[in-house]
């Protein structure tokens, strides 16, 4: 067991809850002291502005100002990013994944969703009729609420173990799903069934778009001894270049495999603001609080997906193996292979010369599209 998680599940209850929910109290200021400190996080050729959501140490003098440090904190594994040193604690705990709606066809939608863009990670993949299902994964940051949430698929369970033991917020799934997710040792269920206390619907939307969890309340109930996550992906350092083998790319152009309901994306790279935004069906995909969402890095890992095991009428991504692999970073594409021969393992990522790719520090989206769809590259 890591130094970190024989921390967390040193904790009691109580602490726990409050690391959680963000208090830091007399008794964890030990603990905060015996974390490790990492190198600063960086990666941009200019260096990156510090997450709109994450909080910022602001400088001591009085009165405030618009001046804010740096995080001085450990680096959170699936971002690459300093954290304050005052969130230190979170870092402890294991991740959390919800299932989210993205349901967004002419006559029914999910949008606006909640929660997206304090994640640390976000999958997108394939379901039925041709729509996407996202799974965002919280860790570094407190997610507050979280939704619409929805049913989880096979393609979850080969999905989720390269995160550790992550929990699974997730509106439930016909018998062979349930069975899969609750048999699976990779897989705390934090459920809407397992834990119906920390769900709520909106009666201003329409069922079965208005599920929404208490994030913060789900890593409370996390079993002692649960660690946190590995790193998914190595980062590049602070003033680092990128390789010859990264091109200039304005972003890309996704197609799911058409249908009334299927939803184009495009990431367009925004050189100002050193991040890629989100379009869905030809517009900007915004959040609950009207923001557009945006992305460090996006990672398009081109997937096969067979017939679920669960229902056949659903399709499953296999995400133990290797494909093609599109990663857009700091304004470039580098094109090469993803392999992931262990499901309890991340996939490593390699460019055509058979070198590491490496992501710029902050939020990643990872697409998984079928192959043989379409993932048409502007540049």
């Amino acid at each position: 067991m890591s130094r970190i998680a024989e921390l967390w599940s040193g904790l009691t209850p109580n602490a726990r809850r409050g690391v959680v929910g963000g208090a830091v109290g007399v008794a964890a200021v030990g603990l905060v002291a015996a974390i490790a400190l990492g190198g600063g996080g960086g990666g941009d050729d200019a260096a990156p502005k510090p997450n709109a959501t994450t909080t910022t140490a602001v400088t001591t003098t009085a009165p405030p100002t618009t001046t804010t440090a740096p995080p001085t904190g450990p680096v959170a594994p699936l971002t690459g990013l300093q954290v304050p040193q005052e969130d230190a604690l979170l870092l402890l705990r294991p991740p959390l994944a919800v299932k989210v709606d993205n349901l967004d066809a002419p006559k029914e939608s999910a949008l606006p969703q909640t929660g997206l863009t304090r994640a640390d990670i976000v999958f997108e993949e394939v379901v039925e009729g041709n729509i996407t299902r996202l799974v965002a994964v919280f860790h570094s940051q407190q997610p507050g609420t979280v939704g619409p949430v929805r049913s989880a698929r096979t393609t979850d369970v080969e999905l989720l173990p390269q995160l550790g033991r992550p929990l699974l917020a997730w509106s439930g799934g016909n018998a062979g799903v349930v069975n899969a997710v609750q048999s699976s040792p990779y897989i705390i269920n934090a459920g809407a069934d397992a834990m119906p206390g920390s769900y709520f619907r909106d009666g201003s939307r329409r069922a079965p778009h208005n599920l929404y969890a208490r994030g913060d309340e789900l890593w409370a109930k996390a079993p002692p001894g649960t660690p946190p996550p590995p790193a998914l992906f190595p980062y590049r350092k602070k003033g680092e270049k990128n390789p010859p083998s990264a091109r200039k790319a304005q972003g890309v152009d996704l197609s799911w495999g058409g249908g009334a309901a299927s939803s184009n994306v495009s990431w367009r790279w925004d050189p100002k603001a050193r991040v890629y935004l989100r379009e869905q069906r030809g517009r900007p995909h915004r959040d609950s609080g009207g923001g557009q969402l945006t992305a460090k890095n996006v990672v398009v890992m081109v997937t096969e997906y067979v017939p679920s095991y669960a229902d056949s009428r659903s399709p499953q991504a296999k995400t133990v193996g290797s494909g093609e692999l599109f990663v857009f970073t700091n304004g470039r594409v580098l094109h090469g292979r993803w392999d992931r021969p262990d499901i309890a393992k991340p996939a490593t990522l390699v460019d055509d010369q058979g070198q590491p790719v490496l992501l710029s520090p902050g939020q990643t989206w990872i697409e998984l599209p079928k192959a043989g769809g379409t993932a048409a590259i502007t540049r």
